[in-house]
């Protein structure tokens, strides 16, 4: 729910207000970092969407279906996820789904996840056109702090990019 940037929004403001209502005297304060958020946001959604507008039809396949939210705010092509639950490993069965799938969708590339083993993807790929690359819903490698929920939107954004072009 948090990979679309208006339900960051939404969250955000229900935070501000919670936080108003608990603590009276800073109100202004929650209000004002809500505002600034929103207007980071803004830009922020402005600039993935110009990253993505090249690569916006490319179709791709991820790890598992975390990323609709993404997909449907930015209009982007992703035809499927190989797993629903990630603790859940794939039976065979589905393997050879995701594998007709990246054929006959003409899958750009097939995206991991940084804390599972790149060999089920590369089991996938192998002898089809697409690549392979990382994507991380969670931000697992950076630093926590007030840039954090940008950054993994960005590297989110970077990741698809950089996989799905076609000169890459």
């Amino acid at each position: 729910v948090w990979l679309d940037p208006a339900n960051a929004k939404l969250m955000a403001a229900a935070n501000a207000t919670e936080l108003s209502e608990a603590d009276p005297a800073n109100a202004e304060t929650y209000r004002m970092n809500e505002q600034n958020l929103e207007q980071k946001l803004d830009a922020l959604d402005r600039e993935i969407a110009a990253t993505l507008a090249p690569v916006k039809d490319a179709p791709f396949i991820v790890f598992h279906d975390a990323y609709q939210y993404f997909d449907r705010y930015f209009g982007l092509a992703g035809v499927g996820s190989i797993t629903v639950n990630p603790e859940l490993p794939p039976g065979a069965k589905r393997l050879g789904e995701i594998r007709d799938k990246i054929v006959a969708r003409q899958a750009r590339c097939v995206f991991r996840e940084p804390n599972f083993a790149p060999s089920l993807v590369d089991t996938i790929v192998a002898d089809t056109d697409a690549r392979t690359g990382v994507l991380d819903p969670e931000g697992a490698a950076l630093d926590a702090g007030p840039e954090l929920y940008l950054q993994l939107m960005r590297g989110i954004a970077d990741s698809l990019k950089t996989c799905l072009s076609t000169n890459s």
